[in-house]
């Protein structure tokens, strides 16, 4: 289903954009992972955690920002995506985030974010079940990792 999005960012003025969504539940056969952006250092982030995915049984996509996160999280339907926050994501970061959520809230996410943000947990209220969404500090413990997959997806 194609659903226009129009957003605004607490009424500040030149800040209200439409995206055209294709909304989907999560596929069926699988498990499906989208992992999203960084910095260009975060590569041996990135493959670190690809592996890992994979090794638990996950398809791994990869969007290089959070317009093609959208895209993907959109037309894949995965059950997870991964957000690395990069230092220059700014408030992109965060509007990718609470967009995801919003638009697709079958799909879980995790954020990766640098040492300002480790350890907070984010309660947007958009989720559907009310519950936080999860915010790891760089380099990701596996560990921590894994007890917030299980925790989110089982």
């Amino acid at each position: 289903m194609m659903a226009p999005v129009i957003a605004d960012d607490a009424g500040r003025r030149g800040t209200v954009f439409s995206i055209d969504a294709d909304i989907r539940s999560p596929g069926q056969g699988g498990r499906h992972a989208v992992i999203v952006g960084g910095d260009p250092g975060d590569d041996p982030q990135r493959e670190i955690l690809t592996r890992h995915l994979v090794g638990r049984g996950f398809h791994v996509s990869r969007a290089g920002n959070g317009l093609d996160a959208l895209s993907v999280i959109g037309s894949q339907g995965p059950n997870l995506a991964l957000l690395l926050r990069g230092e220059q994501d700014g408030d992109a970061g965060g509007r990718t985030v609470a967009l995801a959520a919003m638009l697709y809230p079958h799909t879980r996410i995790i954020v990766v974010a640098g040492m300002e943000e480790a350890g907070m947990e984010t309660d947007l209220g958009l989720p559907p079940d009310g519950g936080l969404i999860p915010v790891l500090r760089r380099p990701v413990d596996l560990n921590r990792f894994d007890r917030c997959l299980d925790g989110l997806i089982g």
